[in-house]
């Protein structure tokens, strides 16, 4: 009996001891902050059809040399949903994509959204995407010559729609400032220029 306590204990020592040892190792990996580039964070879609689903795909560039990790992303509304599991790594060097859904039939006029990503990034923990449209609820009176084509164009699906896309999906418009990646081109072009001979 005294022997089966003494193994009992010594096997409870060791596996205390494994426990401890595997807490402080694995208490050492900390995430580096990260420095990033954001394409066309602040974006304005055309009109949408109240009850389309619009897909939107923000970039992120990671320019540093360690792995981003995106752990939470927050929208401002319950129709904003992303399409892929968290977390999203972003490999160094590489670029990434915050991919989300928006479900239209919760809204109707001008709607303007906000999506909050939280992770490892340099000068905060959380980066900031906006965008906006006009949410057009479906005429309850006699349709006009377009809308008619386009319910009979929608039940037909043909090569076209794959490369037109659906009528709230034909993109964006940002402001009339460059995007963060036009002016890094750009400068690493006067930069080429200056050292050309």
């Amino acid at each position: 009996m005294k022997t089966y306590n003494y193994r009992r204990g010594v096997i409870c020592k060791a596996l205390l001891l494994f426990m401890s040892v595997g807490c402080f190792i694995s208490c050492e990996k900390e995430l580096k902050p990260v420095s990033v580039i954001l394409v066309d964070p602040v974006r304005h879609y055309y009109p949408v059809i109240q009850g389309e689903m619009m897909n939107i795909s923000y970039e992120i560039e990671n320019i540093s040399d360690y792995p981003l990790f995106i752990q939470e992303v927050q929208t401002t509304c319950g129709c904003i949903v992303p399409r892929e599991e968290l977390p999203i790594v972003v490999l160094p060097h590489k670029v990434g994509f915050v991919n989300l859904t928006f479900n239209t039939i919760k809204n109707t006029g001008y709607v303007n959204h906000f999506i909050y990503c939280y992770g490892n990034f340099q000068d905060s923990t959380c980066v900031e995407f906006e965008f906006d449209t006009n949410v057009v609820p479906r005429a309850d009176y006699v349709r006009d010559y377009e809308q008619l084509w386009h319910e009979q164009t929608d039940k037909s699906k043909s090569m076209r729609d794959f490369v037109d896309g659906m009528p709230g999906q034909k993109g964006y418009y940002t402001e009339d400032e460059l995007s963060p990646r036009t002016r890094r081109k750009e400068a690493i072009q006067d930069k080429i220029d200056e050292l050309a001979p």
